[in-house]
């Protein structure tokens, strides 16, 4: 594992949007990216350097927390990474539709008013150990619940039924 020194490179983000990463050695990579590393709702450690080579990607090295970086650098990172991981968070569910082999979920996010579909409830909904859930619908886009118990008993009512 590449472990990137935060006080020994530098994150720039370039007039035409592009971001370049210099190493400590010196040598810089253009059109640089940033992954989440497991888990991938962890937004603060482990963020992994990348380039594309072709079809390929390539690691540059890996960030071990964010907040070790220039404020400036910590920055372009974060909006790289909201640009890559959109993940609404689920305010409340209004009802989920039962329609045979899925679900119909309607749902407020916090990016407005949203109809998903969920299959299987073993596949599409993860418990984290911090109490938080991530769906996942059928055409692979994530929501997050981060607080179940804190929803509206309506809402939790609504998915605990398909839950069981």
């Amino acid at each position: 594992m590449n472990l990137l020194n935060p006080k020994k490179i530098r994150i720039e983000k370039k007039a035409d949007g592009s971001i370049t990463l210099t190493r400590e050695d010196g040598k810089a990579f253009k059109n640089v990216h940033f992954l989440l590393l497991f888990p991938f709702t962890d937004l603060e450690n482990f963020i992994s350097a990348i380039v594309k080579k072709g079809t390929d990607q390539e690691q540059i090295g890996i960030i071990s927390r964010l907040k070790d970086l220039p404020s400036s650098a910590e920055q372009v990172v974060r909006e790289d990474l909201n640009k890559r991981y959109f993940i609404p968070e689920i305010k409340s569910i209004d009802r989920i539709l039962d329609k045979y082999w899925f679900f119909e979920v309607h749902a407020v996010t916090d990016r407005g008013r949203k109809k998903f579909f969920l299959g299987s409830t073993r596949e599409s909904i993860r418990f984290k150990a911090d109490s938080s859930m991530v769906l996942t619908d059928m055409e692979k886009c994530r929501y997050k619940i981060t607080r179940f118990e804190k929803m509206p008993a309506k809402s939790r009512a609504e998915l605990e039924r398909i839950l069981m």
